[in-house]
C-alpha cells in the first residue's frame, strides 16, 4: 500500500502517457480518415521518444524512489527532462528533412513534446511514416488541439508541484481525490 501513493505521484509527474497521447497509436488510420485536403495543406505529425529507453529509465527511476535514494517529486522531473530529450532527438530526423528539402516546410513545432505543423507533399509525409521518422499524421487542426493538451498537463504539474508532492506520503491521503481520476484519462 504504501509504493500505491509513490507511483501515482511519479506518474503524475512524469506525465507518462502525454508523448503516448498525442503520438497517437494509427498513424496511416488518421491520414486515410481525412481524404479532403491532405495534401493541400499543412498537416500535423508526431515523433515518439525511444520507448525502450523511457521504460528503462522509469525502471530506475521507481527502484531509487523504492531504495530511498530519490523524492518522488525528483524523480518526476528528471523522467520529464529525458522524455523531452528523447522526444527531441526523435524530431532531429524531420527537422532535418525540413532543411534539407525545400518542398518540406514546418510551420509551426513544439519539439520537446514531438508534434509539429507541416506543410509537405502527401507521399513525402507518409515516407516519412514508413521510414519512422514521424509516429502519426493528423488533420491540420489537430495541431492547436495538442498545443492545448500540453497546455492543460503542464498546469496540472505546476498545481501538483505547488502542493508539494515531495514523496513524503503525507499529502496522498487528502490529495488522491484530485490526483486519481486524471491519471486514468492519459490511457490511450
Amino acid at each position: 500500500m504504501s509504493n500505491l501513493p509513490t507511483r501515482r505521484g511519479f506518474l503524475a509527474l512524469s506525465g507518462t502517457g502525454a508523448a503516448a497521447g498525442l503520438a497517437g497509436c494509427s498513424g496511416l488510420e488518421a491520414l486515410t480518415q481525412d481524404d479532403s485536403g491532405s495534401a493541400d495543406g499543412p498537416l500535423t505529425v508526431t515523433v515518439a521518444p525511444d520507448q525502450e529507453q523511457l521504460q528503462s529509465l522509469q525502471q530506475e527511476l521507481r527502484q531509487s524512489i523504492d531504495d530511498g535514494n530519490i523524492s518522488e517529486a525528483e524523480a518526476g522531473k528528471r523522467y520529464q527532462e529525458k522524455q523531452r530529450e528523447l522526444t527531441a532527438a526523435a524530431a532531429a530526423p524531420l527537422e532535418d528533412l525540413a532543411d534539407s528539402n525545400g518542398d518540406v516546410s514546418i510551420e509551426e513545432s513544439s519539439s520537446a513534446y514531438g508534434f509539429f505543423l507541416v506543410d509537405a507533399p502527401a507521399e513525402t509525409i507518409v515516407a516519412a511514416l514508413q521510414s519512422g521518422d514521424i509516429s502519426a499524421i493528423y488533420p491540420g487542426d489537430s495541431y492547436e488541439q495538442f498545443a492545448m493538451q500540453q497546455a492543460q498537463l503542464e498546469q496540472q504539474q505546476g498545481a501538483i508541484d505547488e502542493q508539494g508532492g515531495d514523496g513524503t506520503g503525507n499529502e496522498s491521503g487528502t490529495e488522491n481525490e484530485s490526483g486519481s481520476t486524471n491519471e486514468s484519462e492519459t490511457d490511450g
